[in-house]
């Protein structure tokens, strides 16, 4: 799947590593229905008749042939696609983010000078219904949740990511969105709690995390991208809420997306 950009906080400098995902939990919805073949009613007794009174003959009687119901046909998620209001957020190094603001859904484009993962960080307060970035091609998007807002995406992660990229912000209302190296982000030690989407750079040095998760509603799911110095990318993910440990391989960054309430513990 290509190498990762990371860094690892105990040296002060970026590593590559190879990205492989591990999931914990998938749902499988799967569509099915019976069919129970009708019958013709009193056939059976109309022939017991017909036998007891001499060279009566019985007349054959259709039996009704059920119709088929068609079994749904998945539906392939929408690949996301530019809204054509194009806006330059500049370059984006490290200790240098890039700044731009909007209204409504635009096109986002910029310039990583560096070797580092991007932070897209949108205040979306003024915004109303959902939220979400994204990027051209892209059937699931990098984050999505409810406005209003204030939450941070984790998107180029790939060695092999161009310099040059875009973004989709798709958004009700006026937002701003700031661009900076995850190798900016503040460290963070011990529990950390919140709501909605979040990325955090921990700097315990520990093998696992717990998490604590309360969906925000029955439609709500919680996932967790886990990115370390090791060979090992990980992603959990759940639709109800849990209380579980996972293996992370701390020092790293963890990006959190979800509507609802979480506790992520660093542990042995």
């Amino acid at each position: 799947m290509g190498e990762r950009r990371t860094t690892d906080p105990r040296r002060g400098r970026t590593r590559r590593v190879s990205l492989v995902g591990v999931v914990l939990t998938a749902v499988l919805l799967v569509t099915g229905c019976s069919l129970i073949p009708g019958s013709g009613s009193g056939s059976a007794d109309t022939a017991s008749s017909d036998r007891s009174s001499a060279g009566a003959t019985t007349t054959p009687r259709a039996t009704p042939t059920p119709t088929p119901t068609p079994t749904p046909t998945p539906t392939t998620p929408p690949v996301a696609e530019l809204t054509g209001v194009t806006l330059d957020a500049g370059d984006v190094a490290e200790g240098a983010p890039a700044t731009v603001s909007g209204t409504g859904p635009s096109d986002i484009a910029f310039r990583v000078r560096g070797d580092f993962g991007v932070i897209a960080a949108l205040d979306c307060s003024g915004c109303t219904g959902t939220a979400t970035i994204t990027a051209p091609g892209r059937m699931s998007p990098f984050g999505s949740a409810r406005a209003p807002l204030k939450a941070s995406f984790v998107t180029s992660v790939l060695k092999n990511d161009p310099k040059q990229q875009m973004l989709i912000v798709e958004a009700d209302g006026p937002w701003s969105l700031t661009l900076s190296s995850w190798n900016d982000l503040a460290t963070v030690s011990g529990p950390q709690s919140g709501t909605g989407p979040a990325v955090l750079f921990f700097s315990d040095d520990v093998g696992h995390v717990k998490v604590d998760y309360t969906p925000a509603s029955a439609d709500d799911r919680f996932g967790l991208r886990v990115f370390t110095t090791s060979d090992a990318t990980r992603i959990y993910g759940d639709t109800e809420a849990f209380s579980e440990t996972f293996e992370a391989d701390l020092p790293g960054i963890l990006a959190i997306a979800t509507n609802g309430k979480w506790t992520v513990t660093p542990t042995p």
